[in-house]
């Protein structure tokens, strides 16, 4: 059991006026034969619905400290994020204890949450840093010998070089800037060269385990990093760190960490990013410490991780398409395949357009819309696929109102599509039309709604785009000159 000051904490952290929905933390036991040590701290998201995972590495900092410190997992939760804390306890470096503790809790996270193992982010705290990456290098290094291969990693406040920390160690000592700093320095020499060795006498060992090596002038674990998002967080407050702790720039982490970045870049990672931190570290209590995990915008953070782990989210989506919007017309935006038709294999974004009078049954435009499929990549379409996938997507929008809207069964009626290549238009690389017959949830009656969907490939975005013009009017009407009229100043960038 947690001791009764962490309760207290995550009482006051996470509880919110519904019961039904409060935030709260789970102790979770991955070796029972270790209860005490072999544990994670989960705090699955609000909806249930786990659409991501973060899993944070830390060693030396007590979870029942570092939890408190972050809203990193408060805002996971409200994002269908699952976050995890777990300790590497007093270990330095990914050897293969500490390799085989990671992948061990991993698989127990996804097996319990029935996470989707594609979608894992790796996180490390101070110390743990060099853990997270390099773990996330060894799951390129030798894929075959990982079921999860981490999507993403980021560090906070920590080491990306074990030749650096050791010079880095060497220097505090020298320079005799603080006592804690050099309490610290002195406890992890001592370790390194009881587990590894010096850098002069064991070379290998450190290049082994180091997931980066500033002096080395050829590439190292770096670049099993290349094609990874990578971020590393520091506190640059150089002036506060020259004052407090008489610390310059070179007796912090930040040099060997902007040369990783350097070096990813360069070597074409352009998701490699430094982050300095917008705000200064401060620990629960209030202290001010460079290396807190606060130094992270949390919100901020997230929405990083939902765009790296592809998750779509409506309210911050920002088109890389122009895409017009006519004044009175209503938008909305959905991830496809939608939920209610998940039968649908197409990867990407809905982006509708809803007439002004779309919902109403006694407007001329009822059931007047256009909406844009902006599709990874090059997917099947053609006429068999657009009458498969255009079924399934009208039945489950029926079905979805049923019950809600309490439609009794004999005014239900079967989803009947029937959509033929028409002759190609100017500017589609394909052109289809046809009809939708279906039920009008609205008012419980047959509908028959005509059909003109536009074909565009995106070369330079590597997408699709995929236009739909629908309205139960002849195509006489003037919505369809509106309709077409989005569609003809529709600019793939």
């Amino acid at each position: 059991m947690l001791n009764r000051f962490f309760s207290l904490l995550v009482m006051a952290a996470f509880f919110t006026a519904s019961s039904a929905n409060a935030q709260y933390i789970e102790k979770v036991v991955f070796d029972t034969k270790d209860s005490t040590g072999n544990f994670y701290l989960a705090v699955p998201p609000l909806s249930h619905q786990i659409k991501g995972v973060v899993v944070v590495l830390s060693n030396f900092y007590q979870l029942d400290n570092l939890v408190p410190e972050t809203k990193l997992h408060n805002v996971a939760c409200a994002n269908d994020l699952l976050t995890v804390f777990v300790s590497m306890q007093e270990q330095l470096f990914a050897d293969t204890a500490v390799v085989n503790r990671i992948s061990t809790v991993i698989k127990h996270v996804a097996n319990k949450y029935k996470a989707d193992t594609s979608k894992f982010v790796l996180a490390g705290y101070e110390y743990a840093s060099n853990i997270a990456l390099r773990y996330t290098e060894l799951t390129r290094q030798f894929p075959a010998a990982y079921a999860v291969h981490p999507k993403a990693v980021f560090t906070v406040s920590g080491p990306v070089d074990l030749n650096g920390l050791w010079q880095w160690c060497q220097q505090v000592i020298r320079k005799k800037t603080t006592d804690g700093q050099m309490g610290d320095a002195g406890y992890i020499l001592d370790k390194m060269t009881r587990e590894i060795g010096t850098p002069a006498t064991r070379p290998e060992g450190y290049r082994a385990l180091s997931p980066f090596n500033r002096e080395d002038t050829a590439a190292g674990n770096e670049q099993y990093l290349q094609r990874v998002p990578v971020r590393v967080y520091y506190d640059t407050d150089i002036a506060w760190l020259l004052k407090e702790r008489r610390n310059s720039l070179y007796d912090t982490y930040i040099p060997d960490a902007t040369e990783l970045i350097s070096r990813l870049l360069l070597a074409g990672n352009g998701d490699a990013e430094f982050i300095a931190s917008p705000q200064p570290g401060k620990r629960i209590n209030g202290a001010r410490y460079a290396e807190a995990f606060s130094i992270v915008d949390e919100t901020e953070c997230i929405q990083w991780i939902k765009r790296t782990l592809d998750i779509f989210d409506p309210v911050n989506w920002k088109p890389p398409y122009k895409l017009n919007k006519p004044k009175g017309w209503g938008t909305e935006h959905f991830q496809v395949p939608v939920d209610f038709a998940p039968e649908i294999r197409y990867k990407g974004v809905e982006d509708i357009r809803f007439a002004p009078g779309w919902g109403d049954s006694t407007s001329a435009e009822h059931w007047s819309y256009a909406f844009l499929w902006w599709l990874k990549d090059k997917p099947v379409v053609n006429a068999a696929t657009l009458n498969t996938y255009l079924t399934a997507y009208y039945n489950g929008l029926v079905n979805r109102n049923i019950t809600g809207r309490r439609i009794p069964a004999e005014k239900q009626v079967p989803t009947v599509v029937d959509i033929k290549n028409v002759k190609t238009l100017e500017g589609d690389v394909e052109t289809y039309g046809g009809t939708i017959r279906m039920l009008n949830y609205m008012v419980q009656r047959p509908i028959v709604l005509h059909c003109t969907i536009h074909v565009r490939n995106c070369e330079s975005q590597q997408r699709t785009a995929l236009f739909f013009e629908i309205s139960p009017q002849q195509v006489s009407h003037v919505i369809w000159k509106q309709m077409d009229g989005l569609w003809s100043n529709f600019r793939c960038e």
